[in-house]
């Protein structure tokens, strides 16, 4: 794996580990629930917004991981999927509580990286096991 490929499975383990605890932070009330987060939103509390961090953003992130280190056909897929989640994700964050915090631009450029830097599948290219 040459220096990008490796600096992008280091931001997908980041973006992956990261939500997956931001996430589970959320559903057990480690990070206290402000009122304000939900309140322009449909959930009643961060429970359901934490489980969808985890499962939908941290895990897609954690699956393109294992996916490019086991060089699984479509890990550049799963790569991309990945990277345009954690930047919906974090649109719809500041659209939805309507403020803003430093991270969120950490996590927008992380996801727009992982989109920059997923290589292009090579038609015809095939994965030897």
């Amino acid at each position: 794996m040459n220096t990008k490929g490796r600096l992008l499975l280091g931001l997908l383990l980041f973006n992956g580990v990261s939500a997956a605890a931001g996430g589970l932070a959320l559903m057990t009330e480690w990070i206290p629930e402000q009122a304000s987060w939900v309140r322009e939103t449909d959930f009643p509390s961060n429970f359901f917004p934490g489980v969808i961090l985890m499962a939908v953003v941290g895990g897609s992130s954690l699956i393109a991981a294992t996916a490019q280190v086991k060089r699984s056909d479509g890990w550049q897929l799963a790569s991309l999927v990945a990277g345009f989640v954690m930047v919906f994700w974090i649109v719809g964050e500041i659209a939805s509580i309507r403020a803003f915090h430093f991270l969120q631009v950490i996590y927008l450029v992380t996801g727009a990286l992982v989109v920059a830097w997923t290589p292009a599948r090579r038609a015809g290219t095939t994965v030897s096991r």
